[in-house]
């Protein structure tokens, strides 16, 4: 299913559901984003007292999100904030020369995407008839995430099609397409789709993520970082 499709799927359910299937997806994403802050500080020679204060911020950060969207809990500006400090980590060391060439460092970008939504969301940041296209841009970060998909969405929109596509079309749907075909990745976006697919299939019973031996180590080609390199470059030429 494309962005647009999950987004229409959703509409008209309770805001309390949608909150429980946000939350439950990106709660998925908690051990990658603890064994990538490990790596990455590893790698970075961050120091070990920031490394488990980031640590500490995710481990603990599902019950305060909850807690917030809830009323359960007060909201503390602090806590809030060093939880986005540990979302910055991953998603700032991810294109450090020291880690920009693991296969993990554009899903780390991508899942620290997802997290900051549900972060956001949880302290009531965007309108809730904004969560059924919250959630179908999760779904696509998660399944980048499941799926070790090589490169970060955002370094993808120089392929982005602008109002040039009608209101019918979902312009992340041709972005794909038009990346694909442009670096040579079509199985790789396919495999995304049907990693998508199947997390909508189960979107109330999110399954866990697995970590095959390698996972954490194996390294990529760097096509992400290089793609990033050149449309900073762009930028500043024009």
């Amino acid at each position: 299913m494309t962005k647009l499709e999950i987004t229409r799927s959703l509409v008209g359910q309770r805001v309390d559901a949608l909150w429980a299937i946000l939350f439950g997806q990106v709660h998925t994403l908690q051990p990658f984003c603890e064994g990538a802050i490990r790596v990455f500080a590893e790698r970075s020679l961050h120091p070990l007292q920031k490394r488990d204060a980031d640590l500490a911020a995710i481990a603990g950060a599902f019950e305060k999100m909850n807690g917030w969207r809830c009323g359960s809990l007060r909201h503390v500006k602090a806590r809030r904030n060093e939880i986005d400090t540990a979302i910055s980590f991953l998603r700032n060391r991810a294109i450090e020369q020291s880690i920009c060439g693991l296969k993990i460092a554009p899903s780390a970008r991508n899942a620290a995407g997802a997290f900051r939504v549900c972060l956001a969301t949880s302290v009531r940041e965007y309108n809730d008839s904004q969560l059924p296209e919250l959630i179908a841009g999760t779904v696509y970060d998660i399944a980048a995430v499941r799926t070790l998909f090589p490169f970060d969405f955002g370094n993808l929109t120089c392929f982005h099609p602008g109002h040039d596509v009608s209101s019918d079309f979902d312009s992340f749907e041709v972005m794909l397409q038009h990346a694909g075909d442009a670096i040579g990745m079509q199985d790789e976006v396919n495999s995304l789709r049907q990693e998508v697919g199947r997390i909508v299939e189960a979107l109330d019973t999110p399954t866990p993520l697995v970590f095959p031996d390698g996972y954490w180590t194996d390294e990529g080609d760097g096509a992400d970082a290089r793609l990033r390199q050149a449309s900073i470059a762009a930028f500043h030429r024009a």
